[in-house]
């Protein structure tokens, strides 16, 4: 849908997803999961996984970031691009948006900085099958093989580690 649009965040708002990553995302995930989905981006940074996923026909995107700087991008990108009705974004720590969230999602993608380990360890012991549909899946991007536990299923693509889980088999 917005293909050739680009989202150019400062280079020191955040590490924006490599376009590899959210090409094997995308591929693995399958428009059949995305498609009418409701998918929640984590630490969105630019928000380009969940830009992509409702270019792909996902009936809705929230996108949770901390940083006021990210979230104001991603809200100018989509009142841009007339797709703010499809779309929510929470400047708030995705713990809180988690805890607090009254909706599962179909799909979970979460992408926090490499260097927060105690975050990664959050995100391996949640049980992701009371936040995520039962048909849906959880995405975390790391930047080590060793960031989640080895019940996740990981590629590495360059440097970086795309690891998931479909909650069909956790069932």
């Amino acid at each position: 849908m917005w293909k050739g649009h680009i989202l150019r965040p400062s280079s020191t708002l955040c590490r924006p997803t490599s376009s590899l990553l959210r090409s094997a995302f995308l591929d693995i995930a399958g428009r059949d999961l995305i498609l009418s989905a409701r998918i929640w981006d984590l630490c969105a940074g630019t928000g380009a996984v969940g830009l992509e996923t409702l270019s792909w026909g996902a009936s809705s995107c929230v996108f949770v970031d901390l940083n006021p700087k990210s979230t104001a991008l991603i809200r100018k990108f989509l009142n841009e691009h007339d797709a703010s009705a499809r779309a929510k974004v929470i400047t708030a720590d995705i713990k809180d948006y988690i805890r607090r969230a009254d909706t599962a999602a179909d799909v979970v993608y979460v992408d926090p900085p490499y260097r927060m380990l105690r975050l990664y360890e959050w995100l391996d012991t949640l049980d992701w099958s009371s936040i995520v549909a039962p048909d849906g899946a959880v995405f975390v991007e790391c930047g080590s093989r060793n960031s989640l536990s080895d019940s996740w299923i990981k590629r590495a693509y360059g440097d970086s580690y795309l690891c998931w889980k479909l909650m069909r088999d956790l069932q």
